[in-house]
C-alpha cells in the first residue's frame, strides 16, 4: 500500500535454496583386517527439489526527487525428509562413528539380517534483512516524445542468515542390537555485507507490442556484494543402541569466511485498477560460500579397528556453494486521497 509517500509492500510465495548433500554418519566396511571401507551414505541429498515457503516485505520513502530510502526483509522455510538402510553381509560391518575422533567408540552392527535404518528430518532457515539508498538515474525527463526507460543505482548494508537443523533417528534391527541412536544438529551462517545494485523498467524484445497491449511493466535488477561469513556448528551424537553402545560425543566448530553473494531480481507488474497493482517478483541469488559438513570415520580406541583406506579423520568445516530462487505473488494499494490514484485508461 502507498500512504502518503511512503510505500509498504508484503508478499509471500515459494523458495528453494541448493544447499550440499549432506553425508551420514553411518558407513559400511569389512570388518576383518585390513578393515577396508565400503561405501557412506547420504544423510540429506537433492535438497533443492525441495520448495519452501517465502516471505517478503519492503517500505521505501522518497526524500528527493531522485532519491529514496528502504528497508528490504525476507523470510524463507524449506524442509525435508529422506530415509537410508545399512544392510552389512557377513563380512561386513554398520558402522555409527562418534563425530570426533578421539575416546568415544564406534558402534558396529554386522552380520546377516541385521541393520541399521537411518531417519533424516532437514530444516532451513534463510532471511535477510538491508537498508538501502537509492538514486533514480534520469528522473522527470521533459520535452522528449518517449521518454528513456528509468534506471537507478543503489547501495545498501546487509545482514543475511541460512540456519539448518538437522535430526537423525537411527533404529537398529537384528538380535541382541535393538536400540536407537539419535544426532542432531545446528549448522548457522551469518553474513555481514554491504552491496550495489543497478536497475529499472525494460520491455522483453520480442513481446514488446504484447507488453503494450496487455498494459504490462517489467523491471529487472543486479546486485552483488562482499560479506563476512560466519558459521557455528553443534552436534550431538547420543547412542542407546545396546550392542557397542558408548558412542555418545558432542561437538562445536566455527568458521570464517569472506564471501560474494550475487543475483537477479525480475518483477511484471499488471494495473488491475486506478489503486492497485498486481505483480510477480522472481529473485535469483548465487552464494559462493556455504557450510558443507565432513563426519568422522575412525573409532581412535581400535575397539573395532581403525577404519582402512577411505575413511575420514574427524569432523570438519568445509566450502561449498549454493543457489537460491524466490518467486512471489504481490497486490499493492495505494490507500489515501485520489491524487495519487493511476489516471484512467
Amino acid at each position: 500500500m502507498q500512504v502518503g509517500g511512503a510505500t509498504v509492500s508484503v508478499g509471500a510465495g515459494t523458495a528453494i535454496l541448493t544447499l550440499p548433500d549432506v553425508p551420514s554418519i553411518v558407513t559400511l566396511r569389512q570388518f576383518a583386517v585390513p578393515n577396508i571401507f565400503i561405501r557412506d551414505f547420504k544423510a540429506s541429498k537433492d535438497f533443492e527439489d525441495e520448495v519452501g515457503l517465502n516471505i517478503n516485505a519492503s517500505i521505501a520513502v522518497p526524500t528527493s526527487a531522485n532519491q529514496a530510502f528502504s528497508l528490504d526483509g525476507f523470510w524463507a522455510n524449506i524442509d525435508g525428509d529422506s530415509s537410508f538402510t545399512c544392510s552389512p553381509t557377513a563380512v561386513q560391518a554398520c558402522n555409527i562413528w562418534p563425530i570426533f575422533d578421539s575416546s568415544p567408540t564406534a558402534v558396529e552392527i554386522r552380520g546377516l539380517g541385521n541393520g541399521v535404518t537411518s531417519n533424516v528430518e532437514r530444516e532451513v532457515d534463510q532471511w535477510g534483512v538491508s537498508l538501502e539508498s537509492q538514486w533514480t538515474m534520469n528522473p522527470g525527463v521533459m520535452g522528449v516524445t518517449r521518454a528513456p526507460h528509468r534506471r537507478y543505482f543503489a547501495v545498501g548494508a546487509d545482514i543475511r542468515g541460512i540456519d539448518q537443523d538437522l535430526d537423525i533417528l537411527m533404529t537398529s534391527s537384528g538380535a541382541g542390537i535393538t536400540g536407537v541412536a539419535t544426532y542432531s544438529e545446528d549448522l548457522d551462517t551469518r553474513y555481514y555485507g554491504a552491496y550495489a545494485a543497478w536497475g529499472g523498467d525494460y520491455s522483453p524484445l520480442l513481446l514488446k507490442g504484447l507488453w503494450s497491449r496487455w498494459g504490462l511493466q517489467s523491471s529487472f535488477r543486479f546486485q552483488g556484494g562482499i560479506y563476512n561469513s560466519q558459521t557455528d556448528y553443534d552436534g550431538n551424537l547420543v547412542d542407546n543402541i545396546a550392542a557397542g553402545a558408548g558412542a555418545t560425543s558432542a561437538l562445536s566448530l566455527s568458521n570464517d569466511e569472506i564471501s560474494f553473494i550475487g543475483g537477479l531480481k525480475l518483477e511484471t507488474r499488471k494495473r488491475i485498477g486506478r489503486r492497485a497493482t498486481l505483480s510477480l517478483k522472481s529473485e535469483y541469488e548465487y552464494y559462493s560460500y556455504v557450510p558443507k559438513m565432513i563426519y568422522n570415520q575412525v573409532d581412535q580406541t581400535g575397539a573395532f579397528g581403525l577404519l582402512g583406506p577411505g575413511g575420514q579423520v574427524g569432523t570438519f568445516i568445509r566450502d561449498d556453494s549454493a543457489f537460491s530462487a524466490r518467486t512471489s505473488l504481490r497486490l499493492t494499494i495505494k490507500l489515501g486521497p485520489s491524487e495519487i490514484m493511476e489516471p484512467s485508461k
